[in-house]
């Protein structure tokens, strides 16, 4: 049974884990992370999301650690530490025909956003809880269905998850909670010093 992403609304809320999150359809889960800004070859042995946290804020062993796999026919990368390098206008990591949804919590910089790349150009980009401009009209059925254009919501609708929803719904994402959160997977160091401008 598919997990869906929209539990990373509750990842991204309080003192839980700081997660940044690239999916990749057309690459595999270890190209994926070299075009993130690890070094080719260089794969740690599975950690834990504490192992990786430790990794990045011993001393700066590394700014940036992922952790990646593969789930509903996308690679993931899930990065600790600073901001994803894949966060800014970065579309080259979506070169060569390649597809990229990089979801950012910005948890020092608000709002969270979305961005999206393909064949090497940026498609576009939006804050999590907005409707998608034009450039990404093509969610707008996606959003209708999860209540993100309904003008009369209540004060409750949770737009966080209901945009997570859209998204997970559209591209039919899937992300393994437990091994994320709780599990060991494969790693590898994405910045080795802090990043001096958003997105290095």
């Amino acid at each position: 049974m598919s997990e869906g992403i929209t539990w990373l609304s509750d990842a991204w809320r309080g003192d839980a884990p700081v997660l940044f999150v690239t999916f990749a359809r057309g690459i595999g889960p270890r190209d994926l992370v070299v075009r993130l800004g690890a070094r080719p070859g260089e794969v740690l042995d599975p950690i834990t999301f504490a192992e990786a946290e430790r990794l990045t804020f011993n001393e700066r062993e590394s700014a940036r650690v992922a952790r990646f796999g593969e789930c509903a026919g996308w690679s993931y990368a899930v990065e600790q530490g600073r901001p994803s390098k894949a966060r800014w206008a970065h579309s080259a990591i979506s070169a060569g025909g390649v597809e990229v949804l990089h979801l950012t919590p910005k948890p020092d910089d608000p709002p969270r956003e979305c961005w999206y790349y393909r064949d090497g150009r940026t498609v576009g980009r939006f804050d999590i809880g907005d409707t998608p401009d034009e450039d990404m009209a093509f969610l707008l059925p996606a959003f209708e269905e999860a209540g993100l254009l309904d003008d009369d919501a209540s004060e409750d609708f949770d737009s966080l998850h209901a945009t997570l929803s859209a998204l997970q719904q559209h591209f039919r994402l899937s992300l393994p909670r437990q091994d994320i959160l709780n599990g060991r997977l494969p790693a590898a160091v994405t910045a080795t010093v802090p990043p001096e401008n958003l997105g290095d």
